[in-house]
């Protein structure tokens, strides 16, 4: 499975046999994370989601996120130029069928600039798979910090995450290429992950980024580039100091030789999971190189 990445998403007791997502902690002296993986898009069997996230959510001296997407509004689309001008033939033969499987007007999709029109896209698949924005892991936490006055600390703002998506070669063109090549293999992916990350297969998760190996210069900045940042910010004692904190970001982000649980530990955290997953009843596609 070669440079396909599904950008939407870039895990208790070990006695438990209910197949729940992974939860992990990483403690150093007097500072300790739980971190577990996020689906940005859920559904109601989702929850309730394992009893030590929830316990240490409501404690934590503050929730992490990747982005606050409920509070952080004041963002700009970046002009780019259209689809339409930057797609070749076999691109746009792509696009027109699957607009018309989803429904979709496809002089719309070729007006946006190609970054937008392969979250659109990724948006809609994800929407056939019964996912909803709402029921998103971020907007659960998120969602309750007010209430339980617990502060947000966040890695990036949603503007940056525009900008990064905006601001690769020709207007975001290697991902829009990419959504469009995979798109019939990513219909039996996606809902591999997303069980993946239910039942807490950690091994398939590790598959997964283990087989993003050989990424291209936009995934590694999508995904690694960003664990990097990520890690500055969770070792630096000026902006993180002693505490204990829940962490939420993408499941992507959490496993592999780069993940933040190995970034971590080579920080000098003990990394510890605090609950025990299940094997995923499922078996990944074979993507082209």
């Amino acid at each position: 499975m070669k440079r396909f990445f599904p950008a939407l998403f870039a895990f208790f007791f070990a006695q438990s046999v209910t197949a729940e997502p992974l939860v992990w902690q990483a403690q150093k002296g007097e500072l300790t994370y739980t971190l577990m993986g996020s689906v940005h898009l859920g559904k109601p069997d989702f929850y309730p989601l394992p009893n030590v996230i929830e316990s240490r959510f409501r404690q934590a001296d503050a929730l992490i996120v990747e982005a606050d997407v409920i509070n952080d509004t004041q963002i700009t689309f970046p002009q780019g130029k259209p689809t339409s001008e930057l797609v070749d033939s076999t691109q746009r033969d792509a696009l027109a069928t699957i607009a018309k499987e989803l429904g979709y007007p496809e002089s719309v999709l070729l007006n946006m600039p190609p970054w937008q029109t392969a979250m659109v896209l990724q948006l809609a698949q994800s929407q056939t798979l019964e996912l909803q924005q709402a029921l998103g892991i971020d907007l659960h936490f998120l969602s309750r910090t007010k209430n339980l006055n617990i502060p947000v600390k966040t890695f990036e703002t949603v503007q940056e995450q525009i900008d990064l998506l905006a601001g690769t070669g020709d207007h975001g063109l290697a991902l829009l290429d990419d959504t469009l090549t995979h798109w019939a293999l990513s219909k039996e992916f996606m809902p591999c992950l997303i069980e993946a990350w239910h039942v807490g297969d950690n091994e398939k998760m590790t598959t997964i980024v283990d087989e993003m190996g050989d990424a291209s210069d936009f995934e590694r900045k999508l995904l690694i580039d960003r664990n990097i940042n990520w890690i500055k910010m969770l070792t630096d004692s000026a902006q993180m100091p002693k505490g204990e904190y829940v962490v939420i970001v993408g499941a992507l982000h959490l496993p592999g030789e780069e993940g933040l649980l190995t970034l971590l530990n080579n920080k000098g955290f003990t990394i510890t999971p605090l609950n025990q997953g299940q094997k995923a009843d499922c078996e990944l596609p074979e993507f082209p190189s």
